[in-house]
């Protein structure tokens, strides 16, 4: 049995979502802020404090994100989370999901960790105006994609999708302006119906926005 480290609607849910498509055996461990800044947490779990973790069924412990998802879609290679099977598909997935981690998610931290934003009340807001602009920028590209997709990375849906529905919910939670994006809001509304996914908000507690 796996045990998934999270904490409710982090980005943590992603992984959360694809362990209950692949209908795969787990339980949970809810940490949170001063849970994982223990040097219990960092020793045993994840040295950099954060979740997703993933503690392997041989004891193995799993971190980031984009490994735990790539690790899990190539141990079930059958409900093809990660491509149709070929390298140019599994780069595909992993182009959007890289561009998801790395470029998206982190362009939320201002508005997020507001209370991490050096300066005066003037500058901050500063800074948050341009993590909304940069955000609505990368939301406009994933959305050119998802209008001649139905899923991000092409026809079929992968570890990708989750993770771009986390990171909308997380634009609905902070208001950023999402006009006009029909094609990403489609597919927001898209995975919100699965019934894997209420589960998986169900179990963490937490409301579709």
């Amino acid at each position: 049995m796996y045990i998934l480290h999270y904490w409710p609607g982090y980005c943590s849910l992603a992984t959360h979502i694809v362990l209950r498509w692949l209908g795969a055996e787990y339980s949970l461990n809810k940490v949170d802020y001063d849970t994982r800044q223990s040097k219990d947490y960092q020793q045993r779990i994840n040295p950099s404090s954060t979740v997703p973790a993933l503690t392997l069924p041989d004891g193995y412990m799993l971190s980031q994100n984009v490994a735990i998802l790539n690790y899990l879609a190539d141990l079930y290679p059958e409900a093809k989370l990660c491509g149709d099977g070929t390298p140019l598909g599994r780069a595909r997935v992993n182009r959007w999901l890289g561009y998801i981690n790395s470029d998206v998610h982190k362009a939320f931290s201002p508005l997020l960790h507001p209370e991490r934003i050096p300066g005066d009340a003037a500058a901050q807001e500063a800074t948050k105006q341009i993590a909304r602009t940069a955000l609505r920028r990368h939301f406009e590209i994933l959305n050119a994609q998802l209008a001649v997709n139905e899923w991000i990375a092409g026809e079929q849906r992968s570890v990708a999708d989750p993770y771009l529905f986390v990171l909308v919910r997380w634009a609905k939670v902070t208001q950023l302006d999402l006009t006009d994006l029909d094609h990403l809001l489609e597919h927001y509304q898209r995975v919100a119906q699965d019934p894997a996914v209420s589960e998986a908000m169900s179990a963490e507690r937490l409301k579709h926005v």
